[in-house]
């Protein structure tokens, strides 16, 4: 019988963490445009074939659709550019977690652990900094701010249950902290996730108004 010659396979999982985090938040920061115009302002002209529709509780009902102007478009798919990256964080975060979990199987040190995490948390942080940077277009209602305002918090909250996760893995207990760390880290994602959820249905009821 041939011996397996990685009886851990599991203890690679950590250094791809690492690795593809590295790439992850080069390319995540790359979508920082530094030339932004930060006071887009809406106009009738500039319109663009992204749609919004408009929500309804009755599913009986027909939902229609209006072009987005130009500006709330770019700013939407901002969002949903970062959402998306953030999907990408909290995978790797509940990888890292699980193999850790199961070191005994995965073969997981310590100082991987560490590290992954905090390749993590520095992706985290990246994508703060995206939510802080692509402001919604102004001249379109105060209620965009607010929705953006939600998201901002709830990204925040992201970095900070993110570096709670990393002390819980260095503290001395049995995991405890860890644990709590990563479902109150879960429970900023979906904190923002909901926000993102606003800030759709803001968008669309600014196109509504433009």
């Amino acid at each position: 019988m041939a011996r397996n010659p990685d009886p851990k396979p599991g203890r690679w999982i950590l250094p791809l963490v690492v690795l593809g985090m590295v790439f992850f938040t080069w390319a995540f920061v790359q979508r920082i445009d530094p030339g932004e115009v930060e006071d887009a302002t809406p106009t009738t002209t500039a319109t663009t074939t992204t749609t919004a529709a408009e929500t309804s509780t009755d599913p009986g009902e027909t939902t229609t659709t209006t072009s987005l102007p130009a500006p709330l478009s770019a700013y939407l798919d901002q969002i949903v550019g970062d959402q998306e990256g953030l999907v990408a964080i909290e995978t790797g975060m509940e990888e890292v977690n699980s193999a850790w979990e199961d070191r005994e199987n995965t073969g997981v040190t310590f100082t991987e652990s560490v590290e992954a995490f905090e390749a993590l948390i520095t992706s985290a942080q990246d994508f703060r900094n995206l939510i802080s940077a692509h402001l919604p277009p102004s001249g379109y209602g105060a209620a965009l701010g607010q929705v953006h305002e939600m998201a901002l918090s709830a990204s925040e909250k992201v970095v900070t249950e993110a570096d709670s996760v990393l002390d819980g893995l260095r503290a001395s207990d049995t995991g405890e902290l860890r644990r709590a760390a990563m479902l109150r880290f879960k429970a900023a994602v979906e904190e923002f996730n909901l926000a993102a959820d606003d800030i759709r249905i803001a968008v669309a009821a600014a196109a509504l108004g433009a």
